[in-house]
């Protein structure tokens, strides 16, 4: 598989969670590793915030900005102060709660390995061995000469 690792430390790179595709295969099994390595398996709130890159800080900025000027421009017809107020904050705050749940969201899936984390498996063909630690091991040791027997 070749890829640039340039790509995912980009400020914008985040962002490509809302305007790039995802893929024709939405759903892995749970044998099935991800398509990026794992990172942490089970990420706490503190691993969660502790992933966070100024691409997330971009993209939860731009999200709730153009929130802001979506919800000036809506409230814009509204005759009277109040309604435009209660359109303002209501469109504001739901594009703040979008915002804040994208921030939570890209960094999971970048921990968990279904969002590119700028790493790369070293044999993309394994399918199947998630949680295979010790093969290479076994290969390089004395371990790989001892086989048992297929009787």
């Amino acid at each position: 598989m070749t890829s640039t690792r340039a790509g995912s430390f980009s400020p914008f790179h985040s962002l490509r969670a809302l305007i790039a595709p995802s893929g024709s295969k939405a759903i892995y099994g749970a044998y099935e590793r991800p398509p990026y390595p794992i990172i942490i398996d089970t990420p706490t709130p503190r691993d969660i915030v502790g992933a966070w890159r100024f691409s997330d800080f971009v993209m939860g900025a731009t999200v709730y900005g153009s929130g802001i000027v979506w919800s000036y421009i809506i409230s814009r017809p509204f005759p009277q102060l109040a309604q435009r107020l209660l359109v303002y904050h209501g469109i504001s705050h739901l594009f703040f709660a979008l915002s804040v749940s994208l921030m939570i969201t890209i960094p999971y899936r970048r921990l968990t390995g279904f969002w590119d984390n700028g790493l790369r498996w070293s044999k993309p063909e394994d399918k199947l061995r998630k949680y295979d630690n010790t093969s290479e091991f076994e290969k390089s040791s004395i371990w790989g000469w001892i086989k048992p027997s297929k009787d």
